[in-house]
């Protein structure tokens, strides 16, 4: 007989049942979200924490190691904080004498006298017209370039010129290498005035010493020899895609700089002039010439012309080939944020004390000399009012010297041409590589058996860069503000081009180097670029004083 409380009694243990089962399911379906949502949170909380520990406390960590001194824990565990150890600035000078020497933080700063690097006003907004602003792509240097084999086409020309130099020196570079040591150390032993002449020129010394270059009997040479040339086949190479690097029937070799438009090209160009009106003997001679296929020059090359896809008319600019070359790197007075040049960091390294340690001992022989010697309240040291020491410096520290009196030919250069792909492309990229003032300077060589500094590719010059000066101008400046030992002659020609026109100057070696049919394609610098020249050549005149006024040597 069929028992209906025992069905009653099975339906509802099955409902039961299935209450309990909804429940737990509903408690797991909590628990499952709960724990996905936990890690989520871990997950977002990680990389918050990863995020803020990898940009905020390194540059936290920069900041300081600026600033303030270090903290050090002894051998018997005690910590004490120890002075910042004395830069190039502070060793021969009393701080309240020395001059504030910008850094990249005063061109992010708007506050105070600082402000000024803030935003860009030397330049005139009306000089510069209302031309579009071309885009500036920062490039970085390549991890090696001595490694390279074979020259890539996107190589930059010097990236072209160390990968053909990359190779054993032969023996005549290794005897010019050896000539220049002994030379070297033959102008150390001399009996010289100093390093430093009236407090900010370069000696005798360092003159004596400075290599040749490519002085202007070379560069007319070149702009003869190019005339009778017979230019054999082109290679790609030489830079852009565009260059090619060129070989004449007598095996010289050149890169031929092609643009579609005429401002590179008159960049290039003028900047040449301009550096031999400057008696610069550090760029590679270089001349204008037109692609013609019927010319003797191009005659022989009249298919590679076409592979290339250079059109007849064009004007291009020929550089003659540099070889043994090597990488470049900015000197370190020129690396740290405190980064200046004066004779008192000439002194600092021609005695040894650039170097921390050293820096130290002499800092604090310093502090003992002025309690023992020096009457109380004239806040000098015996080391910060002398002159320079007339004993001559060393072969490896007039070696140093050397660079540092190119470098310093090199800063006023690229000022004045507004330079961007040189020492401002590293500047530029420091705010994101802190490294990168240690790499090798972009479109900078230096020749292995001479130690001569070729400026190489310098087509920003004059014209594109000058359009950027708005947002570049920064650091342009910044180097030159903290620059205070020149060379003479540079100087010198500076002086005479305020004094005369710089422009009618360039325009008339341009009228006397090329021909009408390359001035019927190529026209002469512009109006308003060369009044920009010319506030850049009082810039940097102004500089010259100020330094005088502040480390000239009293007589």
């Amino acid at each position: 007989m069929f028992d209906v409380r025992t069905v009653e009694s099975g339906a509802c243990c099955d409902q039961e049942r299935d209450s309990g089962d909804s429940a737990m399911s509903m408690t797991a379906r909590r628990r499952r979200a709960f724990q996905r949502q936990a890690c989520l949170l871990s997950v977002l909380a990680a990389f918050s924490l990863g995020l803020a520990l990898g940009v905020f406390v390194p540059l936290i960590g920069i900041s300081q190691a600026a600033t303030k001194g270090a903290i050090v824990v002894d051998g018997q565990g005690s910590s004490q904080v120890m002075e910042p150890q004395p830069t190039l600035q502070t060793l021969h000078h009393p701080a309240h004498q020395m001059p504030h020497f910008p850094t990249i933080d005063d061109i992010r700063s708007d506050d105070g006298p600082r402000g000024r690097y803030a935003s860009v006003s030397f330049i005139a907004e009306e000089k510069l017209g209302a031309d579009g602003e071309v885009i500036f792509h920062p490039k970085l240097d390549p991890d090696s370039l001595i490694d390279r084999k074979l020259p890539s086409p996107a190589a930059s020309i010097v990236e072209q010129m160390l990968a053909g130099s990359a190779k054993v020196p032969s023996a005549p570079v290794l005897e010019r290498r050896e000539s220049r040591a002994s030379k070297l150390e033959e102008l150390s032993r001399e009996d010289v005035e100093g390093v430093i002449r009236d407090g900010i020129f370069w000696g005798a010394s360092v003159e004596r010493a400075l290599p040749v270059g490519f002085d202007r009997r070379q560069s007319e040479s070149w702009a003869r020899y190019l005339r009778e040339a017979e230019v054999e086949r082109l290679e790609i190479g030489c830079g852009r895609m565009q260059n090619r690097l060129l070989v004449f029937r007598d095996g010289t070799r050149a890169c031929a700089r092609y643009r579609q438009n005429t401002d590179q090209i008159q960049g290039e160009l003028f900047s040449f002039y301009l550096g031999q009106l400057l008696n610069l003997t550090n760029l590679a001679p270089s001349a204008a010439s037109i692609i013609d296929p019927e010319a003797r020059l191009w005659a022989a090359a009249t298919e590679e012309l076409a592979g290339a896809q250079w059109k007849p008319t064009k004007p291009v600019v020929i550089t003659k080939w540099i070889g043994n070359l090597e990488p470049a790197g900015i000197p370190h007075p020129f690396r740290p944020l405190e980064r200046h040049l004066n004779r008192f960091d000439v002194r600092n390294i021609t005695e040894g004390l650039d170097r921390p340690r050293d820096g130290v001992r002499r800092l604090l022989l310093d502090r003992l000399g002025t309690a023992r010697d020096i009457p109380a309240g004239t806040g000098a040291t015996p080391s910060a009012t002398g002159p320079l020491p007339s004993q001559p410096p060393t072969p490896e520290v007039l070696e140093r010297l050397v660079e540092l009196a190119q470098w310093s030919d090199l800063i006023v250069f690229d000022y004045l041409i507004a330079n961007l792909d040189r020492v401002v492309n590293n500047l530029y990229n420091f705010q994101w590589n802190a490294d990168i003032m240690a790499a090798p300077a972009h479109n900078l060589a230096r020749q292995t058996d001479s130690a001569l500094l070729v400026f190489l590719d310098n087509e920003s010059g004059l014209l594109h860069g000058y359009r950027l000066l708005k947002k570049y101008e920064a650091y342009h400046g910044l180097l030159l503000d903290n620059l205070c030992v020149f060379r003479r002659s540079t100087v010198q020609a500076l002086e005479a081009l305020r004094d005369a026109s710089v422009g009618q100057r360039l325009n008339a070696l341009f009228e006397r180097t090329t021909t009408a049919q390359i001035r019927d394609v190529l026209p002469p610098l512009p109006e308003k670029s060369v009044k920009i020249l010319v506030d850049r050549i009082d810039r940097v005149l102004g500089q010259v004083q100020k330094c005088r006024e502040t480390f000239a040597i009293s007589r």
